[in-house]
C-alpha cells in the first residue's frame, strides 16, 4: 500500500524528532521547501533510519542512518546507510513493448490524456489496450552502504549498487556495481577499485556500517584504512562495538498523520 500524507509543519516536525530531514539545516517547515498541500509518499512496508536527509522531491523510499540524496528515485528503492547522492540522479523509465506493432503507449497507458481522449472520440474501439507487462517495469533500485553517486548519474531499473561504489558524475549505470568499485562512463565501466582486494573483503567482512560508530572508531576519521580495519575488527571482536539498531520512521510512527 502507498500513503499519501499531506505536508504540514507538525508532520515535518515529528520527522525532525526522529533525525529525518529535509533541508541541510534542519528545523523543517513547508514554505521553501514543499509546495502548499504536497503530499508525502511513503509505501507501507517503508523504513527511514534516523540521521538521514531527503533533500529534494516528496518521494519517501527507504533509507539508511548518515544517508542523504539531492535527487528522487522510485518508491521502492532502497539506500543503505553513509550514502552520498548528488543531484539530478534519475532511474530509467519504463521498458515500452518491443514485440508489439508499436511500441508507442497508445497500446498500454490509459492515464495519458493523449490516450484517454481518442478512445473517448471513438467508443467503437474495445479491448485494444493490454497491460505492458516488460519484466523490468516493475523492478525498483537497491543502493548499498556507503556508496556515493555523483550528479547527472542515470541507472537502469533493477540494478544493484554493491556496497562502499563510486559512481561518476553523469555515468550511465545498466549493469550492477560490484562492491568498492568506481565506475563512470556511457555505458558506465569499471575504472579501478577503491582498495586492493584484500581490504576489500575485510571490510564486507567485518561489515562495519552495522556497528555503532562510536564504539568502532578510537581515532580520527582519516586514519588509513589499514589500521580502521584492524581497529574495527578489533571493536567488533571485543564486543566494544555494539550493533546499531535504531528506531526507524515506518508505517506505525506516521500512523496519525495518515488519514
Amino acid at each position: 500500500m502507498i500513503h499519501r500524507i499531506t505536508v504540514s509543519d507538525e508532520l515535518l516536525a515529528h520527522f525532525n524528532e526522529h533525525r529525518v530531514y529535509f533541508t541541510p539545516f534542519g528545523n523543517c517547515k513547508v514554505q521553501g521547501r514543499f509546495r502548499p498541500n504536497e503530499q508525502l509518499v511513503f509505501p507501507s512496508i517503508g523504513r527511514i533510519e534516523p540521521y538521514c536527509n531527503f533533500l529534494n522531491g516528496s518521494f519517501l523510499f527507504s533509507m539508511g542512518s548518515f544517508s542523504f540524496t539531492r535527487s528522487v528515485f522510485p518508491i521502492n528503492t532502497v539506500i543503505g546507510r553513509y550514502c552520498s547522492i548528488g543531484a539530478r540522479t534519475t532511474v530509467m523509465g519504463i521498458d515500452h513493448p518491443i514485440s508489439r506493432f508499436t511500441t508507442a503507449n497508445i497500446t498500454y497507458d490509459r492515464q495519458n490524456i493523449t490516450n484517454a481522449q481518442f478512445f473517448a472520440d471513438h467508443p467503437e474501439i474495445e479491448n485494444f489496450q493490454v497491460n505492458n507487462t516488460e519484466p523490468k517495469n516493475g523492478l525498483g533500485i537497491t543502493i548499498g552502504n556507503d556508496v556515493w553517486i555523483g550528479e547527472d548519474v542515470t541507472i537502469a531499473r533493477g540494478v544493484t549498487i554493491g556496497d562502499g561504489a563510486i559512481l561518476a558524475a553523469k555515468a550511465l549505470v545498466t549493469k550492477d556495481v560490484p562492491p568498492y568499485a568506481i565506475v563512470g562512463g556511457l555505458p558506465a565501466k569499471v575504472i579501478r577499485y577503491r582498495f586492493p582486494q584484500v581490504i576489500i573483503d575485510k571490510l564486507l567482512e567485518i561489515n562495519w556500517w552495522n556497528y555503532e560508530v562510536q564504539g568502532l572508531l578510537s581515532a580520527s576519521a582519516d586514519i588509513p584504512i589499514e589500521a580502521f580495519v584492524e581497529m574495527a575488527e578489533h571493536s567488533i571482536q571485543s564486543g566494544k562495538a555494539k550493533l546499531y539498531q535504531p528506531t526507524v520512521v515506518d508505517e506505525a510512527v506516521l500512523t496519525p498523520f495518515i488519514k
